[in-house]
């Protein structure tokens, strides 16, 4: 019996090889760089600074091998300016988008063609503090979700999208105001967002990425007579990006 059996059991370990490495390996891209934010409510108020991105895309997935799971994190340093309240230096802002992306059909090519999926950004800034003009400020914070379409040839990768819903919190009591303010948490359901991004091979393994990016939202609902003012944003900057398997 044991001689019968060892033929078979040398033909699995040799075999085995061969099969781990017909199974796909998702393919992850890191990305680092680095940009301007430049954020603005017309007539109201601006934020602008520097900002450095972090960015990761996965796909080849076994289960899935078109899908496109994508992350990118800003974390940047912006000036408050207001020709009400003055200016304020050091002002930290996080965003964060997150992105499960499709092939719109089904003879799309790989990682590139028209795709789609949702979206789901957030935001955080802390103005709390006092401004040059001794005005208080207060933290501000959001939460999205998007409906993104992208299309992505051999260089260009272009993406729109628009807000299906968002909330947005004002903690309009770190403010010190008198009377004191309750905070708000505001909807938002008009917005929407143009990306651009020009992809240049450095070699099998690394890509520099010029992108500039605008987004625009209109004006929330009124709750206890606040609300969030529509809104434009530009991100420009560059990010270098390399692949692993």
């Amino acid at each position: 019996m044991h001689q019968k059996s060892s033929p078979y059991f040398l033909s699995l370990i040799l075999a085995l090889p061969c099969f781990v490495q017909a199974q796909q390996r998702p393919v992850i891209q890191w990305g680092v760089g680095t940009g301007v934010n430049q954020y603005k409510e017309p007539g109201l108020m601006q934020l602008q600074g520097p900002e450095l991105g972090l960015h990761a895309r996965a796909y080849n997935i076994a289960a899935m091998p078109q899908l496109q799971l994508e992350g990118d994190v800003f974390l940047g340093l912006q000036r408050y300016t207001s020709t009400n309240t003055g200016s304020m230096d050091g002002v930290p802002n996080i965003q964060t988008h997150w992105r499960a992306l499709m092939p719109v059909f089904a003879n799309t090519g790989h990682q590139q063609g028209l795709y789609a999926g949702l979206g789901v950004h957030t935001l955080w800034n802390d103005l709390r503090g006092r401004t040059s003009t001794n005005s208080g400020g207060y933290e501000r914070s959001a939460t999205q979700l998007w409906l993104p379409v992208r299309w992505t040839s051999n260089f260009w990768e272009v993406e729109a999208g628009v807000l299906l819903f968002g909330r947005h919190t004002s903690r309009l009591s770190q403010a010190n105001t008198t009377p004191p303010s309750q905070d708000v948490v505001n909807t938002q359901t008009k917005g929407g967002y143009l990306q651009t991004r020009l992809n240049l091979q450095m070699d099998g393994r690394h890509t520099l990425s010029p992108y500039a990016r605008y987004t625009g939202l209109g004006d929330s609902d009124v709750v206890n007579n606040a609300y969030e003012p529509a809104s434009q944003r530009w991100q420009v900057g560059v990010t270098w990006q390399f692949t692993t398997h």
